[in-house]
């Protein structure tokens, strides 16, 4: 699916040449390599980049400034809205208007976010990155693949080796004729979003029914893939799940690898931080913060310092596959996917996201919404055998994991919306939460 965007070539063996021999480097070599690529970077948004260049001047910052990774935090943050007021200026002025390619995010934080890439170029990095992933799942170009993803058309077939089933018709209307299908089709590996492969294990086990013999791996990608959804899927499907994290933006990157859950950031990608409330670096085992990331491949757009509204876990681990990538413990989730208590805390929901599941056997599917601090809506479609016994249940075991900052109301609806891409969103945030609050 990727050759048909393949523009360069000499980008492509460029990347992927580096990649097979930077990802066996050392700590300090790879450590070396980040701070001159970031270094280029910052040269080239200050003389070449309008909104770089009044930023810097602005706050009396010359790129020779940076000389360590620390001394980046002397660059204030680029956030979305910056983005949206900026379209123009943060465009490289060194580039024909002819390599400039428009193209946005999904908007699954509720407004697409506009912006641009290297048209063909970008491509081909991807490419690269996306080769060196395959070979760490195992994968081969030639196996066969499910592809559970966000595509308008009910199902199709892509070059005999890949079946398209989509996320939107992942419903018990259609889920006995996609089983159908994939035992027929005997897919090797199982790509897709996470609550799309979900559905599909939790219709299996609802109906007892055997696993693919044939499926051998299954790589989530596109949202946030949470414990219990792995624990799920590979109890059902008897397989490894690999996870990966990665944005349009093109400012981080991450992939696990066969020997643990952790994700491996390509240095090679660009810069990332996780940024604690305070705004310092987040430094402790297991803490949390916001990724915010610097994407070495953007120059025609620079995103410099750029917060991703992503929430990860640090981890000064060290996988036992041998790179000396820097981890992710795990992805916590979005910022909007933080629930706001009465006296204004901000709680992760680890332990919420599998609470229905747990409660009640007779919902088809659910979905959190919250616009006021200590109130909490849950949207339910109902099956058949649905009573007022599961709504108790349901609340009274999410009152006793959320507390008295809470208080929980059930709404029944006959659909829960997808966004345009068709990934499902556990919970609507209409509530802000800053890194820095």
């Amino acid at each position: 699916m990727y050759l048909q965007h393949l523009v360069h070539l000499g980008t492509f063996i460029h990347a992927y040449t580096l990649l097979r021999e930077s990802q066996w480097w050392g700590k300090e070599k790879l450590e070396e390599y980040q701070l001159r690529e970031l270094k280029k970077l910052l040269i080239h948004a200050f003389e070449n980049v309008p909104y770089y260049t009044k930023l810097f001047n602005k706050i009396n910052l010359k790129p020779e400034d940076i000389n360590s990774f620390q001394d980046l935090q002397k660059i204030p943050y680029l956030t979305k809205e910056i983005v949206r007021k900026n379209l123009k200026t943060l465009k490289a002025t060194n580039y024909p208007e002819h390599r400039f390619e428009d193209i946005s995010t999904g908007g699954s934080t509720g407004q697409p976010l506009r912006f641009y890439v290297e048209k063909g170029y970008w491509r081909s990095r991807l490419l690269a990155y996306g080769i060196i992933q395959r070979k760490w799942t195992g994968r081969s170009f030639f196996d066969k693949c499910l592809s559970l993803t966000g595509k308008t058309h009910f199902a199709y077939q892509q070059s005999g080796r890949t079946l398209v089933l989509s996320s939107f018709y992942l419903n018990d209307d259609y889920l006995a004729l996609f089983i159908q299908k994939i035992r027929k089709f005997k897919p090797k590996h199982i790509l897709g979003y996470p609550s799309a492969i979900t559905n599909l294990a939790v219709y299996m086990k609802k109906k007892n029914l055997e696993k693919f013999s044939n499926v051998k791996s299954i790589l989530c990608y596109a949202e946030t893939l949470y414990e219990w959804q792995r624990d799920l899927i590979e109890e059902i499907f008897q397989c490894r799940v690999f996870d990966t994290y990665s944005l349009r933006e093109q400012v981080a990157l991450g992939s696990t690898c066969r020997y643990s859950n952790y994700l491996h950031m390509f240095p090679e990608f660009g810069l990332f931080e996780i940024i604690g409330k305070d705004g310092k670096s987040v430094k402790k085992e297991g803490e949390i913060g916001e990724i915010v990331g610097t994407g070495f491949h953007t120059y025609i757009f620079p995103f410099i310092r750029y917060r991703t509204g992503d929430i990860g876990v640090y981890t000064s681990k060290k996988c036992q596959c041998g790179r000396n990538y820097p981890l992710l413990k795990r992805i916590e989730g979005r910022t909007q996917e933080f629930i706001i208590s009465k006296t204004y805390q901000i709680i992760p929901l680890t332990g919420v996201y599998e609470l229905v599941a747990r409660c009640s056997t007779n919902v088809i599917e659910y979905q959190l919404y919250q616009d006021t601090p200590g109130e909490i809506v849950i949207k339910i479609i109902k099956g058949k055998n649905y009573s007022e016994n599961d709504s108790i249940n349901i609340k009274k075991n999410f009152q006793k994991r959320l507390g008295a900052e809470f208080s929980i109301k059930i709404d029944f609806v006959d659909q829960i919306t997808r966004t345009k891409m068709g990934k499902y969103q556990f919970l609507i945030q209409k509530l802000p939460y800053k890194i820095d609050q």
